[in-house]
């Protein structure tokens, strides 16, 4: 083992031994990926609301139904984008800082969070923001349709949950690290 140096009798490895999977990156690019990590998460956020927002006013307001859900469909390439940037901009930040991708259990968590919602986004939400769309314009127009009325209200609850649930463990960061079994 290699060290810098001893302080009153104790050794110090470097930080290559200790980080690594730390990548050396300078200051302002672990600033501009954590800056791009809070905007995306703040965007996904802020779009999740506003899926909810749409997915729930025409439960009070029944007249405003064909216009809440033409709208919906137009939210599905937003969401995913901010999702993914969340995704990509936090496998960076995990990459350049001392928290790892799967070193603490807090960050795995959110990484898994990430990961399902998109998955969920991609597969579950997609197809009903679609149906959702066509059943407004075929309720603006009075046209008979056959696409049921989709039951949309879990997704924005859900995520918006979920990416609360994340926000929290990254302002917390409680203590434990994921286990290494060699």
């Amino acid at each position: 083992m290699t060290t810098t140096g001893t302080t009153a009798g104790t050794t110090t490895r470097p930080r290559a031994v200790r980080d690594p999977v730390r990548w050396p990156v300078p200051v302002a690019a672990r600033r501009s990926m954590l800056t791009l990590h809070v905007v995306s998460t703040a965007a996904w956020l802020g779009l999740d609301v506003a899926l909810g927002v749409l997915v729930f006013v025409p439960m009070a307001n029944p007249a405003l139904t064909a216009a809440c859900y033409q709208v919906l469909p137009l939210l599905f390439w937003p969401v995913l984008t901010a999702g993914l940037l969340a995704l990509l901009s936090g496998v960076g930040i995990g990459v350049m800082t001392r928290w790892g991708l799967v070193r603490h259990w807090w960050v795995a968590a959110k990484l898994v969070m990430n990961l399902l919602l998109l998955v969920l986004i991609a597969l579950l939400l997609h197809p009903a923001l679609t149906d959702a769309g066509e059943f407004g314009r075929a309720l603006a127009t009075g046209t008979p349709t056959t696409v049921e009325v989709p039951r949309i209200f879990m997704p924005p609850v859900v995520s918006t949950t979920v990416l609360l649930v994340a926000t929290v463990l990254s302002v917390w960061k409680p203590k434990g690290r994921v286990s290494r079994r060699r």
